[in-house]
């Protein structure tokens, strides 16, 4: 983590043909969340800097709310997770047009 005035620019000035991004929750009505507030700001950066954007979240981070939002799920191009993900889950990702990855 760039967690500094001074990474967080390097950040911002940085573009990345892909950035991956991890989540402690995904919620359908508030969004993607992790713990630490300090986390924010670099997410944000690190989502705003990239052109394909990944989310990786493992199936028992779906349906949790961390208190630190800093993205909506449409903000990413696909979601990588395990099998664990649910079919309403499934059927929600596929239905904003994010390509998803069950692995």
């Amino acid at each position: 983590m760039f967690e500094s005035p001074e990474g967080l620019e390097l950040i911002r000035r940085t573009r990345a043909n892909i950035a991956f991004v991890s989540a402690a929750g995904v919620c359908k009505k508030f969004g993607v969340t992790c713990v630490n507030q300090y986390e924010i700001e670099t997410k944000l950066a690190t989502i705003q800097s990239a052109y394909t954007k990944v989310l990786l979240a493992d199936s028992t981070k779906f349906a949790t709310i961390r208190p630190a939002y800093f993205a909506d799920i449409s903000d990413f191009d696909i979601i990588i997770t395990d099998s664990g993900i649910t079919p309403d889950w499934v059927e929600f990702v596929e239905s904003k047009g994010i390509t998803l990855h069950v692995v």
